[in-house]
């Protein structure tokens, strides 16, 4: 999936061009022992950057949540560390617990609605700024209710891959795609840009834009997800539920 990932991001054909403004990768074991979360502001692609060799060998012998993600920054957004995906944000819940955040995203949020969601003119991206607004809210988990509140402020779209860690339920991980359509002629290409699949993989499960799946795994035994469709997963990994938010 990675390296599937790493070629779809040398070129985009729907918008024709590639994601060349960083990428990163977040791995946990679902127990809690272990995770890593790397990024670099070098394209995905690049001679100097092999994302298979950062995977660690406990990946592999124990279930994880995986997340990479390849960054196309927005029009006068940083390229920096702290904007590369997966986004990262944590928040104290009670006395005992912090949890972590982690979120790639793929279209825009409204800046001006998330600065005030956190109060602040937001430094990063509009990524970061979504993952400290909804790590101010949580308490132990994320609920329908703040997902609804988030997506509040989305500008063109908000296909979402979130990972919540350190709760006390255990991790949490919501998967989702959701857009504004034009009602024009742009509205296929759109569809297909924002596509999201969910694909069956030994012994879990892949969720993958339509770039990294038509293009570089292809589509058997993948279901695409309807707009406005999101899974959550939590309590141990071991349900999942449908959202539907159109």
């Amino acid at each position: 999936m990675v390296r599937a990932l790493r070629e779809a991001a040398a070129y985009e054909p729907c918008g024709e061009r590639s994601h060349d403004d960083g990428w990163g990768i977040l791995i946990a074991r679902l127990d809690g022992s272990a995770a890593l979360h790397h990024r670099s502001t070098r394209p995905i692609f690049s001679s100097g950057s092999d994302p298979e060799s950062v995977i660690p060998g406990w990946a592999a012998v124990a279930p994880v949540v995986l997340m990479a993600h390849a960054r196309k920054a927005s029009e006068g957004t940083p390229v920096d560390l702290a904007s590369a995906h997966p986004v990262h944000a944590s928040s104290a819940w009670g006395d005992l617990y912090i949890v972590h955040i982690y979120i790639v995203h793929n279209g825009s949020f409204d800046r001006g609605k998330l600065d005030g969601l956190i109060g602040e003119a937001a430094p990063h991206s509009d990524t970061w700024a979504a993952a400290v607004a909804l790590a101010s809210r949580i308490r132990g988990g994320i609920s329908r209710l703040d997902l609804e509140w988030l997506l509040g402020a989305e500008r063109t779209g908000a296909n979402l891959g979130i990972a919540l860690l350190g709760a006390a339920a255990g991790p949490q991980v919501i998967v989702g795609s959701h857009y504004r359509l034009r009602g024009d002629a742009s509205d296929p290409d759109l569809e297909r840009y924002y596509r999201l699949y969910e694909c069956a993989s030994d012994g879990g499960v892949i969720y993958a834009s339509s770039t990294v799946v038509e293009l570089h795994m292809g589509t058997r035994g993948c279901r695409a997800l309807g707009n406005g469709e999101f899974h959550s997963r939590a309590r141990g990994l071991g349900v999942w539920n449908l959202l539907s938010l159109t």
